[in-house]
Order: C-alpha cells, then sequence, then structure tokens
C-alpha cells in the first residue's frame, strides 16, 4: 500500500529529528547543503551577466523551431504545423550591500508557418525590491504586469475558435521577520484578470489576497510551520463572485540522507455567492521533494492538490490533484540531461456539470552549453488528455519536438 502524504509528512519530521545535528549557522532556515544539476556552477559555460554601475543585468533571446502534431488540440482530424518561438528576456538587479531592486521583461512570441491566425505575442514586466529594515526585519514590494495566451488544451480554450487570451496584473507587499530559531512572514496582494475576447469575459476578475506563515526551527536541518491564505475574488459575471481559504501545516528540510524540501498538508474551502456554482472542500497538498543520489543527478518529486478556476462558464471551481517526478542528470559539464512524467486529474463542481479530466504528460530533453554565449536545447514532449462524465470535455493528444537556441549577450 503506498504511504498517504499525512504518513509521508510525519516520517519526514522524525527522520529529520533523530539525523545528526549539523554545525549550527546563523539562520536555521537557510537551505543549500545540496546543489541541483540544473544550478550547479559552470564558469567555463555559464553565461556571465553585465556589469552596470551598482548593477547587474542578465538577458537572452531563445529561438526554436517546433513541430506540433495537433495545433488545435483537437480529438480528430488533427493539424499538424511548423511554429517558431521567439522569448528574449532581460532581468536588472542591483548588487547593494543592504536592500534590493530589480526590473525586467521577457516576451513570447509564436510564429505559425501555415495558420498564422495562432500567432501570439505574450510578455510580462516587473519590478520588485527588499528593504532590510535590520538584519532580522526586511519587506518586500513588488508589481507585474503582462498579456497571456492561454494554451489551445486549457479547459477555457478547449475546442474555442480562437484561444483566449488576458491581460493581468499583480502588486503585492510582504514582510518577514526573523529571531532566532521563530521566523514569521505575511503578504498581501490584488490582482487583475481583463479577458480580450467577448465570449471569455465572464472570467475577468479582480481579486485579493492576505496570507501569513509561522515557522519554527527544530533544527539547523528542520523546520515545521504552519500557514494560512484567504482570497477574495470579485467578477465581472457577479454570480462567478466568491472567497477562498487553505490552511495548512508543514516541514521544510534538507537532510544529510540526501533530500531536501518541503511537504504541507491541510485544507481548502471554496465558497461562491450562486448555489449553483457549488461550494467546495477538502484536502490541500504542495510537495516538493529532491533526491540528491549523487552529485551528478537530481531526482525531484511533486505533488498537489488544490482548488482553481476552470474557466467554464459552467464551472467556477475545480478540484486539480496531480504528481509528477522528474530527473536532470549532468551526462558531462556542458551536456544536461532530463525526463519528466506527470498525471492529473481534474474534477469539475457545480450543479450544471459533471465532468472529470485525466492528463498524462512526459516529456525527454537537455541543452548543451557550447560556451558562455550560446547554448543549444531540445525535447520531445506529449499530453494524452481524457474526458468523463455526461459533461465529458474533448479528448486529445499533442505530440511535440523542438529544437532551439539560446544567445547570451
Amino acid at each position: 500500500m503506498k504511504p498517504s502524504f499525512k504518513q509521508l509528512l510525519l516520517t519526514t519530521a522524525i527522520a529529520a529529528t533523530v539525523a545528526p545535528m549539523a554545525t549550527a549557522q546563523d539562520n536555521p532556515f537557510l537551505r543549500g547543503r545540496h546543489v541541483d544539476v540544473t544550478t550547479r556552477s559552470q564558469p567555463d559555460f555559464d553565461p556571465q551577466p553585465i556589469r552596470s554601475g551598482s548593477f547587474v543585468i542578465d538577458s537572452s533571446l531563445g529561438i526554436s523551431a517546433e513541430l506540433n502534431d495537433n495545433v488545435f488540440a483537437v480529438p480528430q482530424f488533427e493539424d499538424y504545423d511548423g511554429i517558431m518561438r521567439f522569448t528574449p528576456r532581460i532581468e536588472a538587479r542591483s548588487d547593494w550591500t543592504v536592500h534590493e531592486l530589480a526590473l525586467g521583461g521577457s516576451v513570447y512570441h509564436r510564429e505559425y508557418l501555415d495558420f498564422d491566425n495562432e500567432n501570439t505575442t505574450d510578455y510580462n514586466l516587473f519590478a520588485r525590491g527588499r528593504i532590510d529594515v535590520s538584519r532580522d526585519f526586511q519587506v518586500r514590494l513588488g508589481a507585474d504586469f503582462g498579456h497571456v495566451t492561454e494554451d489551445r488544451y486549457a479547459a477555457g480554450s478547449f475546442g474555442a475558435s480562437v484561444a483566449a487570451e488576458s491581460d493581468r496584473s499583480n502588486v503585492y507587499a510582504s514582510a518577514l521577520y526573523r529571531n532566532d530559531r521563530i521566523q514569521l512572514e505575511g503578504a498581501v496582494g490584488a490582482s487583475t484578470e481583463d479577458y480580450d475576447q467577448l465570449s471569455q469575459a465572464f472570467r475577468s476578475n479582480d481579486s485579493t489576497y492576505v496570507s501569513g506563515r509561522a515557522s519554527y526551527a527544530i533544527s539547523p536541518d528542520v523546520a515545521v510551520f504552519v500557514q494560512a491564505r484567504q482570497d477574495d475574488q470579485d467578477y465581472s459575471q457577479s454570480t462567478r463572485d466568491g472567497s477562498r481559504t487553505t490552511v495548512d501545516a508543514g516541514v521544510n528540510f534538507e537532510l544529510g540522507a540526501p533530500f531536501r524540501g518541503e511537504i504541507a498538508v491541510g485544507q481548502f474551502k471554496d465558497d461562491r455567492d450562486d448555489p449553483a456554482f457549488g461550494d467546495a472542500d477538502g484536502l490541500n497538498v504542495a510537495g516538493n521533494l529532491k533526491w540528491f543520489p549523487t552529485e551528478l543527478t537530481t531526482v525531484t518529486f511533486l505533488a498537489n492538490r488544490g482548488v482553481a478556476d476552470p474557466g467554464l462558464a459552467t464551472s467556477a471551481t475545480a478540484i486539480n490533484s496531480g504528481f509528477g517526478v522528474r530527473v536532470d542528470h549532468e551526462l558531462m559539464r556542458n551536456v544536461l540531461l532530463y525526463g519528466n512524467l506527470r498525471q492529473e486529474t481534474t474534477e469539475y463542481e457545480g450543479a450544471a456539470i459533471d465532468r472529470e479530466d485525466d492528463v498524462f504528460s512526459a516529456a525527454l530533453g537537455g541543452a548543451y552549453k557550447m560556451n558562455r554565449n550560446m547554448h543549444v536545447e531540445f525535447d520531445l514532449s506529449t499530453r494524452m488528455q481524457g474526458s468523463s462524465g455526461t459533461q465529458a470535455g474533448p479528448e486529445a493528444d499533442v505530440n511535440v519536438v523542438r529544437v532551439g537556441v539560446r544567445f547570451f549577450p
């Protein structure tokens, strides 16, 4: 019998408690004993940032070619097409002794060779800052704004004449206080989603949230925490208005085993003003566990269960649960390979819908770092979606082959 998430949480906490105590450190909440393959420093091949005064600038330009065997994500009469993708991005961040300021942006353009009406350009601009009030107390402020196009297989765009597009903005403020073994965090924020198409207007909304987290370090390797978040959502279609609350308890750890991760288990509650959309509550799970069997291999396990708006006119709430595993391997200093498997289930809530989607996805790929200024990237991916229920959605398979180059000025 497979262990439950609660059993895994308890086992991890016990193992961490009896593990040998590591050398004391100033901040028992810092993690970094083990280095992930994807973040390991390779001075001969890693891009070198540009310095401008007291700022460090990172930039890159990605150009890739993709072959997609089902560009509209339909169950039959699939259309092949080649797609060129252009992904420039830039970030400038301060290199000050205290405080921090960062500004940046990215663009994601898709150019279809045959179906040019599918061409899209998404972007994101952001600014964030950190104020170090004292050694143990800091305040963060941030804002971002962007344009997003949904994938064709997303529930709200599945089978639609055009994929849903929206303008999104977000502002937030957070504070962190640490004193010896106790760390307290709090945040408030507001966001807006404004959908372009009239047929998607019911999804446009403004939301606000407040969250908090209290952590206690059992040792330099293990911290336990409780956290909570409250979201209030105001839609252009007022019957979708509602609120969402999550409360979790968890553990954050890095053991000599060697493992590092965070596991949180709790309860969610999603309330809608209109009874037709229905309320939902249940188990909330967020798990991220990294295993470092060797210095050249990192294995990441992910698990989640929670709620989100699926973007359907008949359903404002869906329970999404999933689990997956990813393996990253350093074949050579400048050659990285990865493999990824994931299974997801989405259960739609509401009196007017009876539907459940199951998705299996897999990918293989890697990167060849030719030098500091040029990396070659490639991957193969597949996505298989099934649906059941009296209002079952479309079923579709999508396979993609992609090869690209990323330049670092």
